[in-house]
């Protein structure tokens, strides 16, 4: 097996696990699964239509509790806050930098727990890459500053917080 379709196949089992709180996921979800070979993956995003803000998205995923996406961004793009949804991300291909922490600039909603703003204030920069695992808690603000390159391609997997955690 491919290193990062394992990977893929545990970030994904990780963030339902998380979802459902089930110490037994597989045998829950084995007749479900969605297999996405690395070559179909990396061919889907690269057609994928580039929206808003040098952005291309590419779900995979979308069930009660979590979502998985693979995300391609040719430019910086807007600050986010999503309130409700936690954040684990996986770099595919690329780099850039990631800032984490802080407060929106100019923050506004865009539907209900999310928000958006210009860039992000007082926040932690790291220089992500190919291979980088982050994960990020709902709450944080979080905004995509620079790409080295042309594209920084990543997997997305959200996982909505319990009542419990919120």
């Amino acid at each position: 097996m491919r290193p990062i379709a394992a990977f893929l196949r545990l970030v994904l089992a990780f963030g339902i696990c998380a979802a459902t709180a089930q110490p037994i996921c597989a045998a829950r979800i084995e007749s479900n699964v969605t297999f996405v070979p690395a070559k179909e993956l990396l061919s889907d995003i690269t057609k994928a239509p580039e929206q808003n803000h040098g952005i291309a998205l590419k779900s995979y995923l979308s069930a009660p509790g979590y979502s998985a996406t693979v995300v391609r961004r040719t430019r910086a793009g807007s600050a986010e806050v999503h309130r409700n949804v936690s954040d684990v991300w996986y770099v595919i291909d690329g780099g850039g930098i990631l800032v984490t922490g802080g407060s929106l600039v100019g923050a506004r909603e865009t539907e209900p727990g999310e928000l958006r703003g210009q860039s992000v204030s007082g926040g932690t920069p790291r220089r992500i890459a190919r291979g980088d695992l982050i994960g990020i808690p709902a709450g944080i603000p979080h905004w995509v500053s620079a790409i080295d390159g042309a594209q920084l391609v990543y997997l997305v997997v959200k996982v909505k917080a319990s009542a419990r955690s919120r």
